[in-house]
């Protein structure tokens, strides 16, 4: 029989984000320790692949969030992360050992990491506390740190290198079928529990209809010639050029130090909506300048991801070896969204003691 405390703290771990809902992780129970894997078998060729900077994001918040769950509820854990971390499918990223096997009486669930949620809708203009600002900047996780942006010329110009990269993601092939494969437009694909519910989607009247319509790249591609990525770049990137304020997290490229930074955006994340803060992510600059170290972006759209890495490297002020790993939209709420759902238990979790 699996431990109760083992599956409170794999539903921790479950909580974490991942992009468009993917829920890639795959947990791994042997009795003694819990391993964090890829789920090949389930979301390989459908999302970022195990070795991208956008898995390592998702498994770090799964590593956060067990880690603050464990801590909440006075579990003693040992983390190990290997030295070298496997970038294919032959080792977990991480094993957790547990140095304390009685059970705790905490309610794990009433930590706040179970609060966490995206929050897509307009934002109030109220300008951000600067005890909260402080308590931010203060956040680290190894060489993962946090820079926030509220000046109104700063912001245009994040908002400004989103609405670039957006444009080169709405004319990748790849990108844009792994979008349209995470999206849920249906009450009956709602359930699947993973990726992204329309309804989350700030959209603009007819909004769900043409999502519907150009999610088939045979139907988008003959549109892109006549520049209909301008309008939906903009679409996307407007709500950055509106925020109250910008957070970035910035680590260096290794995958220790992508780990570092998922951890360090659950953790931010958490605390901001624990606070009544909305956070709304943004991947998209930071995966198309990933995609041009990977040699990864269309040829003829190579020249703007390479003026868009040279923007980066000011703006953000990175040093030598670092990169902008996650943007976030921030802000006190108009409204409350609809929250994305979790996959069952059962889909993501291997219990090898009843091999």
């Amino acid at each position: 029989m699996i431990p109760e405390q083992i599956k409170n703290l794999v539903k921790s771990g479950h909580a974490a984000p991942s992009a468009d809902n993917t829920q890639p992780w795959l947990f791994v129970w042997d009795g003694e320790a819990l391993y964090i894997r890829y789920d090949a078998k389930r979301v390989q060729g459908t999302t970022f692949p195990p070795e991208s900077q956008a898995t390592f994001l998702a498994v770090g918040g799964v590593i956060e969030n067990i880690s603050q769950a464990a801590s909440f509820a006075d579990i003693a854990l040992d983390i190990n992360i290997p030295d070298t971390i496997s970038t294919d499918l032959s080792e977990p990223y991480v094993k957790i050992s547990f140095l304390d096997t009685q059970e705790s009486n905490t309610d794990i669930h009433q930590h706040p990491l179970f609060q966490r949620h995206t929050n897509r809708f307009k934002y109030r203009k109220t300008p951000l506390p600067s005890d909260i600002k402080h308590t931010l900047t203060t956040m680290t996780e190894g060489n993962a740190h946090i820079k926030i942006f509220e000046q109104k010329t700063s912001i245009k110009k994040i908002a400004s290198v989103a609405l670039a990269a957006s444009k080169v993601r709405f004319q990748t092939q790849e990108v844009h079928e792994w979008l349209a494969k995470s999206l849920r437009f249906t009450d009956h694909s709602v359930k699947k529990a993973d990726g992204l519910d329309v309804r989350t989607l700030d959209l603009p009247p007819g909004g769900r209809q043409f999502l519907h319509f150009i999610s088939d790249w045979n139907r988008i591609q003959p549109l892109n010639k006549l520049g209909i990525y301008n309008l939906l770049a903009l679409i996307d990137s407007r709500p950055l050029r509106q925020a109250p304020a910008i957070v970035s997290i910035i680590s260096s490229t290794d995958p220790r130090s992508s780990l570092n930074a998922g951890r360090l955006l659950a953790r931010a994340w958490t605390h901001l909506n624990s606070l009544g803060i909305a956070v709304h992510p943004y991947y998209v600059v930071s995966d198309q300048l990933n995609r041009l170290n990977k040699n990864l972006v269309p040829e003829k759209l190579t020249g703007q991801v390479e003026n868009l890495k040279y923007q980066c490297e000011n703006l953000f002020n990175l040093e030598a070896g670092e990169a902008l790993h996650m943007l976030l939209r921030i802000g006190y709420p108009t409204r409350t969204p609809p929250r994305s759902l979790r996959l069952p238990f059962e889909r993501v979790f291997t219990d090898l003691t009843n091999d």
